[in-house]
């Protein structure tokens, strides 16, 4: 049972932080074209998946598509984040996701 857990846990990182990125692109996307048209993707959507656990992969391709580096609130928020993120996963790991193991 707690294998499955931990590769649970994996997909969920692995998919929001993927979801982290599209949404980092599609705001560059739609603020560099200029389109009223396009969809709108507010800094509040982008925080709250990095928030979710998607604050590394954001990071990383705000240096890739070279996004975002001058906002100091995304630059000091982003690494915190990051702490924050990794924090809560290693204490989920250490603590067994709070499942509860019977011995007979």
């Amino acid at each position: 049972m707690p294998q499955i857990v931990y590769i649970l846990t994996i997909v969920y990182l692995i998919a929001i932080n993927f979801y982290g990125i599209l949404i980092l692109h599609f705001q560059k996307k739609g603020r560099l074209n200029g389109d009223e048209e396009s969809i709108a993707i507010s800094d509040g959507k982008l925080l709250f998946t990095a928030f979710l656990g998607g604050a590394t992969g954001i990071f990383i391709f705000m240096f890739i598509f070279k996004y975002r580096l001058k906002s100091i609130v995304m630059m000091v928020l982003m690494p915190v984040l990051i702490a924050l993120n990794v924090y809560a996963v290693y204490t989920l790991i250490t603590n067994g996701f709070g499942i509860l193991q019977y011995s007979i």
